[in-house]
C-alpha cells in the first residue's frame, strides 16, 4: 500500500513538472501593429506611397518571422502597385 502511495506521488510530482513547458507566445510591439493597420487601411484607399512607409515602420518593430514575412509580402505588393500606377 505505501509502495502505491509513493509511486502515485511520483508520478503526480513529475506530471506537474511538465505543466507550462509548452510554446511560449511572444507578443508583438504594439506600435508594430498600428502602423502594419494604417498601412491596410492606406492600401484600401489607394495611398500605396504611404502603405509602403507603414509597413516598413511595421517590420522595423516586429518581433516574429510571421510579422516580418506579412510585412515584406505587403512591402513588395505595394512595389508592384506603385509600379503598374507610373
Amino acid at each position: 500500500m505505501r509502495n502505491t502511495i509513493a509511486a502515485l506521488l511520483l508520478c503526480l510530482a513529475l506530471l506537474s513538472g511538465c505543466q507550462g513547458k509548452g510554446l511560449a507566445v511572444i507578443p508583438q510591439d504594439p506600435h508594430s501593429l498600428d502602423r502594419y493597420a494604417l498601412g491596410l487601411r492606406y492600401k484600401q484607399q489607394g495611398r500605396y506611397l504611404l502603405a509602403r512607409e507603414q509597413f516598413q515602420l511595421a517590420l522595423a518593430t516586429s518581433r516574429d518571422m510571421d510579422m516580418s514575412r506579412r510585412c515584406q509580402a505587403e512591402i513588395a505588393a505595394m512595389d508592384r502597385a506603385i509600379r503598374e500606377e507610373r
